[in-house]
């Protein structure tokens, strides 16, 4: 045992290890701390690192982070490689080479792990996005959520039905490029971000990912990569779906990574577009979360509302629902769904995957505030 710490300790990286438990009590400080994390880190550091590398990264036409994790997986393949190669002919000090890797691994852990707290981390801990928008959640009653999921379905129904359809009858969006897109969604969201001050404007845009298909096999529809500030959009999904994950994305640019409140964001957003195909976007995401809980609760008050929408809506939501069941139920997306279970837990949204349904909660409290 003592000489097998002593090889270990003879490698003089062994201080990088120090980045793990500095980004654990970081952590554990920001989890205590949440104004403080606000102040200065939400609306300083954070914000100062979005508007340098994640501006600088925005002026490539192609998605980074695509070429980050391509990398990675090269240089992990390499080294292993390496190692395996330099073992077979160094069998005498096959315990050294396999020491050397284990502490590069960790020390390249430590520091992924470091840089992802204070790229990303801490903002998990920041005050809640209703402060800035002036919401404040209450117990909700039944009657509430029917009556939001009534004003949606009328909403829906009314942006569908201007729109573009394919042969299929399902809606299309309107004529222009990805970088189009991309602009209306920020342009929106920084029209959705002057009514709201701190949330703050953006400069970054969406980027289209050249592996949109294997983002649908985990059933990822967006990415937000915080070591480029760089937000990533699943071109292959249906069409409708985009803009709304856009905008979604991009309130995880601006920090907010809690997943009901980019939900609630990126709806919002998009209601500030004058384009119909981002209204529709949004008010069909907000519509899909409070449909679905309403059917938890009251099954027949929901298939009554649902009736009232219009045959348009019905068949953009088959197909998206055609779109992802081809890739459900296998074992790489049970498994990514297992794993950001997990990692959702680990950053504080103790509900997991079920922390997306309180965007309900929002939406029910901008209704009442808002729209009534």
């Amino acid at each position: 045992m003592r000489k097998t710490i002593g090889r270990i300790l003879q490698f003089k990286r062994l201080w990088i290890l120090l980045l793990l438990p500095a980004g654990a009590l970081l952590t554990a400080l920001a989890s205590r701390c949440p104004r403080a994390v606000e102040k200065y880190y939400a609306q300083g550091l954070h914000l100062w690192m979005e508007r340098t590398v994640g501006r600088l990264v925005s002026l490539f036409p192609f998605s980074v982070t695509e070429i980050w994790i391509a990398a990675v997986i090269l240089i992990v393949i390499f080294c292993i490689v390496w190692t395996i190669r330099r073992n077979i002919r160094d069998k005498a000090r096959w315990k050294h080479i396999w020491y050397r890797f284990a502490v590069n691994a960790a020390c390249a852990g430590s520091i992924a792990y470091f840089l992802f707290v204070m790229t990303m981390g801490l903002n998990y801990y920041r005050l809640p996005a209703s402060e800035y928008l002036g919401l404040e959640i209450k117990e909700h009653t039944a009657e509430d959520l029917q009556e939001v999921c009534g004003f949606l379905a009328e909403r829906v129904t009314e942006e569908r039905a201007g729109l573009a359809e394919d042969e299929n009858g399902v809606s299309k969006l309107a004529d222009g490029s990805f970088r189009e897109l991309s602009d209306e969604a920020a342009r929106c969201f920084n029209a959705m971000a002057q009514d709201h001050p701190g949330i703050g404007t953006l400069t970054a845009r969406n980027k289209p990912m050249l592996f949109s298909k294997l983002m649908s096999s985990v059933l990822t529809m967006g990415l937000y990569f915080p070591y480029t500030f760089e937000s990533n959009i699943n071109v292959d999904m249906t069409a409708y779906t985009i803009p709304s994950t856009m905008c979604h994305e991009l309130s995880h640019v601006k920090g907010f990574m809690r997943e009901d409140e980019a939900n609630f964001l990126g709806f919002l957003s998009c209601t500030y577009s004058d384009r119909a195909d981002f209204r529709y976007s949004g008010y069909m995401m907000a519509f899909g979360y409070a449909i679905g809980q309403l059917i938890a609760q009251d099954r027949d008050a929901a298939v009554e509302i649902a009736a009232k929408v219009g045959e348009g809506v019905f068949r953009d939501d088959a197909a998206d629902g055609a779109y992802w069941d081809k890739y459900r139920h296998t074992v790489v997306s049970e498994t990514s769904e297992k794993v950001y279970d997990t990692y959702l837990r680990s950053n504080g949204q103790q509900d997991g995957m079920r922390s997306y349904g309180r965007m309900v909660d929002l939406l029910i409290e901008w209704y009442k505030t808002e729209i009534e």
